[in-house]
């Protein structure tokens, strides 16, 4: 089982790195060089397993913050 603790630690990590409308770089099988640009468009939510996920625009559901890198930062500008 999951100590909820380290669980609510790690969404709000992922709260402060991935707020609504961050622009993001998408890898959609890790590992693969293959990217999309996109924008964050919900708040970050944990899968049953304890994966931190988000929606982006032009995905359905949610996809997993370990595929996802900045790419601009609304409140701290890191991208740019």
């Amino acid at each position: 089982m999951f100590d909820r603790s380290t669980l609510d630690d790690r969404l709000a990590e992922a709260r402060k790195l991935f707020p609504i409308g961050c622009q993001v770089i998408f890898q959609p099988v890790k590992g693969h060089p293959k990217t999309e640009n996109s924008r964050v468009r919900s708040a970050p939510w944990a899968l049953g397993h304890g994966e931190i996920v988000v929606a982006i625009e032009g995905r359905a559901g949610g996809v997993a913050v370990s595929h996802l890198t900045v790419a601009r930062h609304p409140a701290t500008n890191i991208g740019e």
